[in-house]
């Protein structure tokens, strides 16, 4: 009888223990892959009570990037003597891009059942230059001798990174190429991560809205060219900077296997090779004193609408600085003490063109003359560093002479520069005839006095706050970027809801820039940043992950779009509107 209950009770805590046993296991579609390849890491966990496992985390694998995940679950049923068992496997799946060449591991993963760890085996990996999969069939429009025929996919497919100058000095403008080679073809293109181009300033030019290739003969071979991105560049520091690579996803048509098979696509992750420019002071010696930063060469030029005026009249004096450099980062030249003549806060307007570096800066001052007679404004000096010629140089407007006259009524002066005030023709002005005197004190029981001094009493705390907040301002970039941030926003969001009104894929132009340069301004963060670190600096900040979600979705339209004009209709672009405004709401309500 006691062996009986002994093997009872056995059986029932062996099944109990099988029941509870929880596996864990990693594994990898392939060992060694290129560099141009993906990498396909899947976590599998099976057992009867695997659903009551949490996900696995991912540990940090280096020298690869994580371009998301997929999960999947299935269930096995058996009958063994009777007794019905099951098993449920769950499947994590992701993807990984390999940043570099070399031997790697990916480290053990790990899950936690019932306080007990299960672990799995580290993976060695190995990464080579290229790629490990069969290349895809060249465009037989390039022609098919053996030269032209290489099965190796990085001489059929790269990008380059094309610099006018390698040279520069600090603030000169150096204009840069991204240049897309392949003799495949490819059916979809869209950018990677947003490069960070850390130590410099920088400028889109341009962008392509849709796939256009030409062909061009490079290395002997004959390449379908297309030019992906065109960017302008302004050293902030000096030193040897790297501009950094561009990402590109492109898809490319594989060969058909039948004649009923009309070929599929496959994706290929590729960028260019970084490139270091050396950057140069600007040379202390013979600086001139009125130096403001202005680098490349300029021409300056003066206007003035009338020199014959009464006083108290006003007029116009234009300064235009036109020419190729930095023009949105120089100061305006300082304007000498003129007495008797009232310059107002000038109007600073800058016309760049289309290549980001030439362009006009017209300065528009308003003018009030305040005394009669003869005066003169004076040639204006503008001093360049002239990046050709390695020199200062100093430009000069021309000078004006104005012929102010009495004017009709009385001007009083704001300026206490002004001459003497006589009275001429009298010795004894203001003769009182009126021998009734006022009582000033009557005004105590006037209404009108005591609001006024209710007017100046409330102004003063109004005053007190508006220069706080102008000292903020004046003190605190990040202040004063988050205190615009909105009005930016505003003006690409009134942009985007007329490209919607018109169907216009330019909405999500306006939409990225827009959305982009706003999250920047509120998070602190240059403008131009990677995606990367905008959503790293989003993480920081705890943003809920249905927003982070949302911004995430929006962006990948926002690049899809450019390159797939018709795979979005109308109806597509009035509801990613929708998801832009969403998120600018849910935004708003955050404190960040």
């Amino acid at each position: 009888m006691k062996k009986l209950f002994f093997l009872v009770l056995l059986s029932i805590t062996a099944q109990f223990l099988f029941a509870q046993e929880i596996k864990i296991d990693a594994y990898v579609d392939k060992s060694k892959i290129g560099i141009q390849d993906y990498l396909k890491l899947t976590i599998e966990i099976s057992g009867e009570n695997a659903n009551d496992v949490k996900t696995p985390a991912l540990p940090e694998i280096k020298n690869f990037k994580n371009l998301g995940s997929s999960s999947s679950s299935s269930s096995s049923y058996s009958i063994i003597n009777g007794k019905m068992t099951s098993e449920v496997t769950k499947s994590y799946t992701y993807t990984l891009q390999p940043q570099k060449t070399g031997n790697f591991i990916i480290p053990p993963i790990s899950i936690t059942y019932k306080k007990q760890v299960i672990t799995t085996d580290p993976i060695h990996l190995k990464v080579i230059a290229g790629s490990t999969e069969p290349a895809p069939p060249t465009s037989r429009k390039l022609g098919s001798n053996k030269t032209q025929n290489s099965s190796d996919l990085s001489e059929n497919l790269f990008v380059i990174t094309k610099v006018d100058k390698k040279n520069v000095f600090k603030e000169e403008p150096v204009t840069v190429n991204y240049i897309l080679y392949t003799r495949y073809e490819v059916v979809n293109l869209s950018f990677g991560s947003e490069p960070n181009f850390k130590g410099f300033w920088k400028e889109d030019v341009f962008i392509p809205e849709n796939i256009n290739f030409s062909t061009e003969k490079y290395n002997g071979m004959i390449y379908n060219v297309m030019l992906m991105r065109t960017i302008t560049l302004f050293p902030t520091t000096s030193g040897k900077l790297s501009i950094p690579p561009l990402e590109l996803q492109v898809d490319i048509r594989t060969q058909s296997r039948s004649f009923f098979d009309f070929g599929s696509s496959k994706r290929y992750p590729i960028k260019s090779k970084p490139v270091t420019i050396n950057v140069k002071e600007i040379p202390e010696e013979n600086k001139p004193m009125n130096f403001s930063g202005a680098v490349g060469k300029f021409k300056i030029s003066s206007s003035i609408n009338k020199t014959e005026l009464k006083v108290g009249d006003s007029f116009t004096y234009t300064l235009k600085i036109s020419g190729s450099g930095n023009l949105k980062q120089f100061d305006i030249p300082t304007l000498p003490d003129i007495k008797h003549l009232r310059f107002l806060d000038p109007e600073i307007s800058t016309k760049i063109n289309k290549n980001k570096i030439s362009g006009t800066k017209s300065i528009k001052y308003l003018v009030i003359a305040q005394e009669k007679g003869a005066f003169s404004i004076p040639s204006i000096d503008f001093t360049y560093f002239d990046t050709s010629e390695k020199r200062y140089v100093t430009k000069s407007s021309r000078s004006y002479e104005l012929d102010i006259q009495e004017g009709d009524g009385i001007y009083i002066p704001s300026s206490t520069a002004q001459s003497t005030v006589t009275m001429e023709g009298s010795d004894i002005g203001f003769i009182i005839k009126k021998t009734d005197l006022k009582n000033n004190l009557i005004f105590l029981n006037s209404f009108v006095y005591w609001f006024i001094w209710f007017i100046i009493f409330l102004l003063i705390p109004i005053s007190l706050v508006y220069s706080n907040e102008q000292r903020k301002l004046a003190g605190n970039i990040d202040y004063l970027r988050q205190k615009k941030a909105n009005k930016i926003l505003k003006k690409y969001l009134k942009q985007a809801s007329q490209n919607v009104d018109e169907s216009n894929l330019e909405f999500y132009t306006a939409a990225q820039i827009g959305l982009g340069s706003f999250l920047a301004d509120k998070l602190k963060i240059a403008r131009g940043s990677s995606t990367e670190q905008l959503f790293s600096e989003i993480e920081k900040r705890n943003f809920p992950d249905s927003i982070v979600q949302n911004i995430k979705e929006l962006f990948e339209k926002c690049n899809q779009a450019r390159f797939m004009p018709g795979g979005f209709s109308k109806e597509n672009i009035i509801n990613d509107h929708k998801l832009l405004r969403n998120i600018v709401t849910d935004i708003l309500k955050l404190k960040i």
